[in-house]
């Protein structure tokens, strides 16, 4: 396991959600061990955001790609996070994926093998 790639990933997704959520919002990190045929720890970033559009929950993962074109003015960023953070899960042949919608925030959900990680 590469731990810096994996504190990578979470200051990342952390960050994520401090930039599109307000001052007054909360955001959970979670994780907990799956009792599954292989032992996994899924970790969860959930915030209470603006949401992401259904359309564009796929392509966030690609390299510079926004949900919002305005974001790069607003936000900064160069849409390349979440396209990394899908690349150090994948070398540590876990899964990531996102659940959320307008107005409902977002929950970032990483699934890793629990040997890729102690």
């Amino acid at each position: 396991v590469d731990c810096d790639r994996i504190q990578q990933l979470l200051t990342h997704l952390l960050s994520t959600a401090i930039k599109f959520s307000s001052a007054d919002q909360t955001i959970w990190l979670t994780a907990e061990q799956q009792q599954t045929a292989t032992s996994q720890v899924l970790i969860t970033v959930r915030d209470q955001g603006r949401g992401i559009p259904e359309d564009k929950l796929d392509l966030i993962f690609e390299r510079f790609q926004q949900v919002d074109v305005s974001d790069t003015r607003k936000k900064g960023g160069t849409g390349l996070g979440l396209a990394i953070c899908r690349q150090i899960v994948h070398q540590h042949q876990g899964q990531i994926w996102v659940n959320s919608g307008l107005g409902e925030g977002s929950t970032f959900n990483v699934l890793l093998p629990i040997g890729a990680i102690e």
